[in-house]
């Protein structure tokens, strides 16, 4: 298992994870993007998107989990490593 894909993998499920819970919130990117201390909606778009390599960061996990009123290891995968084994 090489650790970059690994690592991508895990990115692109936390960011997906993070989607999902937005989008069950009715929380708009721009919302999303000023929680996070943004004034554009771009910036959570490019995560989404995962342009240029763009991710959140642990500042950006903690003020989510807060603003969603959630633990923060419920923004985590939970067993990463099986999931990137069933899709390779």
């Amino acid at each position: 298992m090489d650790n970059q894909s690994e690592t991508e993998f895990y990115l692109l499920q936390v960011t997906n994870q993070i989607k999902n819970e937005r989008k069950a919130r009715n929380i708009s990117q721009l919302k999303l993007a000023e929680i996070l201390g943004h004034s554009s909606p771009n910036y959570v778009a490019k995560i989404e998107n995962r342009a240029k390599g763009a991710n959140y960061n642990l500042k950006h996990l903690l003020l989510i989990a807060k603003a969603f009123s959630m633990d923060i290891r419920d923004l985590l995968p939970s067993s990463m490593t099986k999931e990137y084994n069933a899709v390779n």
